[in-house]
């Protein structure tokens, strides 16, 4: 395939020339320097010639230095150095939000994946709020038998913001489209990278009592065996701000159907298949929340259905059991 550029002359005026007339180095300098990741990668599929010239290291590596400051830091540069194709992988691994179905994955052992970096970037429209690197060890006893659960700050520790506290409810949805978040989990053994946030917030709330705003992203996944609590599973990355709307907390937690918090071991099990699953672009991520939601309050009332047969059955039963020994007594 030849790509071609508009050119005008005087005996062409709708003409097209080759792009291969231009200098190399000009289009690498002034054309393919000024694209975002989706356009540079659509421009690398377009012809053999922008494909090499868009393969450099140094674009990809701005590209997701700019899309996600937390991947400038010496440890996850190190780790996007030993991916396939470096930071090019690295951006096409983390820009999807949305995994399709792990279930049909293969699953690896949980003893190939020793640990996991969280590379995590809070956005107030372009401004960075936050921006952190955590590693997880996934090895002990302790992580695989206790609730899954990875904290970005400290408890005592606190990042100052410029927002105003929502003190109505459009302040609130207000405050839906002025945040985003990134949550990348790397692991830097199978060289691969997957976003577990939704992007944008699929809910913002005001604590009653303490007057803490939290702000709730999520992604959901497919994690076991249909009509079982883990059939889906949610990944839920909670924001809290203070009342000053400094931010107070960060956290990724992974619950089932039935809000049961998952283990260390369960969780880096359904994290390891949406590492290896096929991604796609996110297109409403609070719709599938809402969705995931719903699908949680009938599980729920099925269960609260089940559970007032049963007690009706066994009142029954001891009223027949009365009602027995009642007569054989009497008799």
């Amino acid at each position: 395939m030849v790509c071609t550029l508009s050119k005008t002359t005087a005996t062409d005026p709708g003409g097209a020339a080759p792009i291969s007339v231009m200098p190399p180095d000009v289009i690498q300098t002034h054309i393919l320097t000024s694209l975002d990741g989706p356009s540079l990668a659509s421009a690398a599929s377009t012809c053999s010639q922008l494909n090499i010239l868009s393969s450099h290291e140094h674009l990809w590596c701005k590209i997701c230095n700019s899309t996600w400051p937390s991947s400038n830091t010496p440890r996850v540069r190190k780790v996007i150095s030993t991916f396939p194709n470096t930071s090019r992988s690295f951006f096409s691994d983390s820009f999807s939000y949305v995994m399709a179905s792990a279930s049909n994955c293969h699953r690896k052992n949980i003893e190939s994946t020793p640990e996991i970096i969280s590379a995590v970037d809070l956005f107030q429209r372009e401004k960075v709020v936050l921006s952190r690197v955590v590693e997880t060890e996934t090895e002990s006893g302790w992580f695989r038998c206790s609730p899954f659960r990875i904290d970005i700050l400290d408890p005592k520790d606190s990042v100052e913001t410029s927002m105003e506290y929502p003190r109505e409810e459009e302040a609130c949805r207000n405050l839906e489209e002025k945040l985003s978040l990134s949550w990348i989990v790397i692991d830097p053994i199978g060289k691969r990278a997957v976003n577990v946030s939704s992007g944008k917030p699929v809910s913002v709330n005001r604590h009653w009592l303490t007057g803490d705003v939290k702000v709730r992203f999520a992604t959901v996944l497919h994690g076991g065996e249909k009509g079982s609590a883990k059939e889906a599973t949610v990944c839920s990355l909670l924001v809290t701000f203070g009342k000053e709307m400094q931010v107070r907390e960060i956290c990724f937690q992974i619950e089932d159907m039935d809000g049961n918090q998952l283990n260390g071991r369960d969780s880096l099990g359904i994290l390891q298949r949406a590492l290896e699953g096929e991604r796609r672009r996110l297109r409403n991520g609070k719709e599938r929340y809402v969705e995931f939601v719903r699908k949680k309050m009938e599980r729920k009332e099925r269960k609260l259905r089940r559970e007032r047969k049963l007690d009706i059955l066994c009142v029954a039963l001891a009223a027949l059991s009365v009602a027995a020994f009642s007569t054989l007594f009497l008799s």
